[in-house]
This record gives C-alpha cells, structure tokens and sequence, in this order.
C-alpha cells in the first residue's frame, strides 16, 4: 500500500469542557467517574426530550426523529445502505473525564471534563448544555449532591478555548465546530494540542508510544453475533483495526460517508508494525446500571505500547482515536488514547 495519509471524509467535531460546581459536599468514585457523567447527562437528557419515559425507545414511533436516540440509543435507519449487518451503531459522543482519584469534591471546587461531539450530533449541543444544567437539579454523584453549571468552553482545533456558556448568564453561544479532517504535517505526530497541551518534541513516524489512559477494551477475532476475545497483551494491529472501524462507522452514519480506503490492506500493514516494548497492564473495573439492575464489565488494557515500523499511513486515524477513543465503553471514557514520543529505554 502507499504511504498517503488515510483519508477521512469530512466529520464535524465539538469538544466542549465542562465546569460542574458543588452547591453541597459531592462525592464521586475513585474511579470509573466517566460512569457518572455519563449515565446522569443521559438520564438528564431523556427527562427533557422523552415524550413518554415508561416507553421502550425500540417500541416507540419517533425512534428515527427523537433527539435521545440520535444521540444515546442509535437504531439502523431504515434508508441505511453501509454497515447493516451490524445493528450498534455507535454513540456519536464521548466523555474524556477526571482522571484524578479524588473522590470529595467542596462546595465551590470545580470538576472539569470533556465532552468530545462527532458529526451530525453537533446540532444538538444546546440539548446537552442544559442536560448538564438540569443535571444539578436532579442530583448527581454517589451522595445525589445539588451541582450548578458554571462554565462550559469549546477548545479549539489550537487548543484555545472559548467560552459558549456561562452560568451567571444562562446565555448559550453556539461553538464553531471544526473538521477532524486531519493534515499530514511535519508535526503530525506531535502529541496533539487538544489533549496534551504540554509542548514537546516531534515525534518520529517510524516510532511512537500510545498512552492509553483509561481501561481499553477491544476484542480479537469478533465477527457478527460474536464478540471474540478480549485482548489483554495489545498489538499495533489490534489498536488500528479497531480504531480503523470505529472512524468509519461515525463517519459513515454521522458523516459524509464511509472511508474511502483499503480496509484489509491497511490492516495488513499495521501487522508489521512491531511492538517495541509493552507497558499495558489490565485493569479491573465494572459498573451497575440502576434502571436495569445489571453490573457490565469495563475492564480493559491501561497504560504505555511503543511501537516501530512503517507509521505514516495510520498517523491520521491515530490523531483521530486522540479525540474519539477506541474499543467499547467509549461513551463512558474507556479507550482514551493519546500519542506520545517514544521514550528510550536504558
């Protein structure tokens, strides 16, 4: 295969960050707080657009219009023509939370996170600023506390910010959303400026580490109606195959269309990509849905994998997974992949 930069159609993105503050003592877990933002914005959600909550949404007429399904509860469109053997469509937004252990939060201290929103999901931005403003009013956290919306800024493709919304106001201004149309640059491989703010040296295209900050999980040898194996020891190819599926379903249903690429040939190629030196480790963690009573498992592969060969073809989907994480769970956080230089071992 060339080594022209993958190709993706163009994909609206807005990443917000978000300043939730206490009005009471708050208590968060230690971990797995992408669970809580996630299931209270989409709870808070479905209590401001849901038309009959004792409804299932796979029963309900409006499914294919209804703003919650667009955006937590996808179903296959009826006029869909791509990806039809698979009915999980997924999500078109991702949560990037804390990644402190903290778990008490004062009253006044704010909790920071991102919200990273793909394609066609944009327009609805102002439903999820006042989801998170209703947030507060229903409780939120381990103790239900009472939080306010302060501040929500839309970071820039540059990594500056602006600010949409500000809680004194209660004025919402709609962000500039910009394209995940990535260009390949001398600095392509230059930890990105949205997520790694922290300059540092460009980094060669034939070696790179992949931090993965949050418990990954993707799985080996899946097909449909079977999901394979989980992969705790991670090789290149199994991060690009999935990142590779993962970008071309967003754009696929929230996009411009599918990739226009060679899928096995691309993943042909990331199978000779060698792994350097493996830092991952697996991490333990589940968490229970309250309105259906049932525990899911989040576990997954955390940590650093450096890897060498032949990059240049895979580094636009990489700096793509840096804002749309990988593998499952990635709506609660799971899958938060950066790119960092690859550091020399002694």
């Amino acid at each position: 295969m060339n080594d022209d930069p993958v190709a993706i159609p163009s994909l609206r993105i807005s990443h917000l960050r978000l300043h939730l503050q206490p009005e009471q003592p708050l208590q968060l877990p230690a971990n797995n707080k992408g669970n809580s933002l996630r299931g209270g914005f989409g709870s808070a959600f479905r209590k401001l657009v849901c038309v009959d909550l004792s409804w299932e949404c796979a029963q309900c007429s409006l499914r294919f219009q209804c703003p919650y399904t667009q955006v937590f509860n996808p179903f296959l469109p009826p006029d869909a023509t791509q990806l039809t053997g698979n009915p999980n469509i997924p999500r078109p937004f991702v949560v990037k939370p804390p990644l402190t252990a903290q778990t008490t939060y004062a009253p006044g201290e704010s909790v920071v996170f991102d919200l990273v929103v793909a394609g066609r999901a944009v327009d609805y931005l102002p439903y999820f600023i006042v989801a998170f403003r209703e947030l507060g009013a229903n409780g939120f956290g381990l103790n239900r506390a009472r939080v306010a919306l302060a501040r929500v800024d839309a970071v820039a493709a540059d990594g500056s910010l602006t600010t949409v919304y500000e809680g004194t106001s209660n004025l919402v201004r709609p962000p500039t959303p910009f394209q995940i149309h990535l260009i390949d640059t001398p600095d392509a491989c230059r930890p990105s400026p949205i997520l790694s703010p922290v300059e540092g040296p460009v980094v060669p295209s034939d070696t790179l580490t992949l931090h993965f900050l949050t418990p990954t999980t993707l799985k080996s040898g899946s097909s449909p109606g079977h999901e394979g194996e989980a992969v705790r020891h991670p090789a290149f190819h199994h991060v690009l195959k999935r990142l590779r599926d993962r970008v071309n379903a967003l754009s696929t249903f929230y996009g411009d269309g599918p990739l226009n690429i060679d899928f096995k040939a691309l993943g042909t190629a990331a199978e000779e990509i060698r792994t350097v030196e493996d830092a991952t480790r697996w991490v333990d963690r589940s968490r229970f849905t309250r309105r259906r009573g049932v525990t899911h498992d989040l576990s997954g592969f955390a940590g650093r994998l450096t890897v060498q060969g032949n990059l240049q073809p895979f580094l636009t989907l990489l700096r793509a997974g840096e804002y749309l994480h990988i593998g499952k769970n990635a709506v609660f956080g799971n899958g938060w992949l950066r790119i960092e230089a690859a550091t020399p071992r002694h």
